[in-house]
């Protein structure tokens, strides 16, 4: 594989796991998706996803609208989420406490301050619901497969064609179900 790939290969590797592409399940029986190319003065080459696999899925909230009315309505599904962070600082102080006949008496005060921060996110999903007609709308994690192969073609030396498969887990991450 010719150097120069090496960092644009790492940089669409980035882009997929911080999920700057956007990936569709069941892409098995799609036609390859161009994810990114590039050349430099004697080779090019081009990178594609073949499938993106669903592994697993957790489920962290499972809501449904229904619709009893004679016309189609908007439902909209919500989750949010927020994490405390708790850390404490501490310090101590010495100082001499004058004690009368007995001089000097060193002590020590022991003190702490505990501080807190607090992220979150609130995520929806908004569809319309058909009249007389139940939607779902389930929240939870997915574990993906990527499978691609790149191209590379080059001329130096020779000029030729390699293909080179590769497959990653991505990272998890959360997800809406809407049915």
């Amino acid at each position: 594989m010719n150097t120069a790939l090496v960092p644009r290969v790492l940089a669409l590797v980035g882009a997929l796991l911080l999920g700057l592409v956007v990936l569709l399940p069941g892409q098995a029986d799609a036609a390859p998706r161009k994810l990114d190319c590039g050349s430099n003065d004697n080779s090019s080459w081009c990178s594609y996803m073949t499938q993106n696999l669903e592994n697993s899925r957790v489920y962290g909230y499972r809501d449904s609208i229904s619709n009893s009315r004679n016309y189609a309505i908007t439902g909209t599904c919500e989750a949010s989420t927020s994490k405390t962070f708790t850390y404490t600082v501490g310090s101590t102080l010495g100082t001499e406490i004058k004690a009368g006949i007995f001089g000097g008496v060193k002590a020590e005060i022991n003190a702490s301050v505990a501080k807190s921060t607090t992220t979150g996110y609130v995520t929806s999903a908004e569809f319309k619901v058909p009249a007389h007609d139940t939607v779902y709308c389930d929240r939870g994690t997915v574990n993906e497969t990527i499978k691609g192969y790149t191209k590379l073609s080059y001329c130096g030396g020779g000029c030729g064609t390699k293909k080179k498969t590769w497959s990653f887990k991505a990272p998890t991450r959360a997800r809406w179900w809407i049915y």
